[in-house]
């Protein structure tokens, strides 16, 4: 009796082990990531490096006229069964833009694999970006490990302005952190200056600039500054992320 009652015991077993259904390729669908990314292809990179050679010497006064410090950076990604999108992005050498303003133009270019051999590379649509940071007097501008991006439209002698005084605009925008329940809780983290850019004016401030300022945790924190009589005071605070 105690054999055969073990024997179906191991039975069931069995038969419920090989009828447990295997771990579902679904849930492994939807670990993996939305976005997929690669580096460029030998083709790609002897393609641009041609391109580029060639823009430089047919168009030397653009942006992208002088040699590059340092080559390009690929972006290469994609939608899962989608095409890939492959943009290159230049720096080009610093140069002085104003007294004490040092100034590098990233351009971007695009790649169209349909396209014939020697065609596949263009220009993106994407604007050319503006990168700036102090000027050392008597130096010549070399490149800088933290830079800020600021907008075209933004006039340099304010960007220079701001640039000095970045971080005491700060420490006085964290008193209005408080006020602004999507900026408490980001009140003490460490922002880095990213960008600068012209800001819509508002009742009573005429000539308003936009900070925008990136946390250690991933967050960004815009203020707003107001230019009355050459000051400017920090006068409003947003925050996302």
């Amino acid at each position: 009796m105690c054999h055969g009652l073990l024997t179906a015991v191991m039975a069931t077993l069995t038969a419920g082990a090989a009828a447990a259904p295997a771990p579902a390729k679904a849930a492994d669908n939807k670990a993996a990531p939305r976005i997929e990314q690669r580096a460029p292809t030998a083709e790609e990179r002897d393609s641009f490096d041609e391109f580029f050679r060639a823009r430089n010497a047919a168009q030397p006064r653009r942006p992208w006229g002088a040699a590059p410090l340092f080559a390009p950076a690929f972006e290469i990604d994609r939608q899962r069964g989608q095409p890939w999108r492959v943009v290159a992005r230049v720096d080009s050498a610093p140069r002085r833009s104003a007294p004490d303003l040092c100034r590098q133009i990233r351009s971007s270019f695009v790649y169209d694999a349909a396209k014939p051999k020697g065609e596949r590379w263009g220009d993106s649509a994407e604007a050319p970006q503006w990168y700036v940071w102090l000027a050392q007097a008597n130096v010549p501008c070399q490149a800088a490990r933290y830079t800020v991006l600021m907008d075209q439209a933004m006039p340099p002698a304010d960007a220079v302005a701001l640039l000095w005084q970045h971080r005491e605009l700060l420490n006085r925008a964290r008193l209005l952190f408080a006020g602004n329940s999507q900026c408490a809780r980001q009140r003490a983290l460490t922002f880095r200056l990213a960008a600068l850019k012209p800001a819509a004016a508002t009742a009573g401030a005429p000539v308003m600039f936009g900070m925008v300022f990136e946390s250690d945790r991933d967050t960004t924190a815009t203020v707003a500054v107001r230019k009355h009589r050459g000051e400017y005071v920090a006068w409003n605070v947003s925050c996302s992320g």
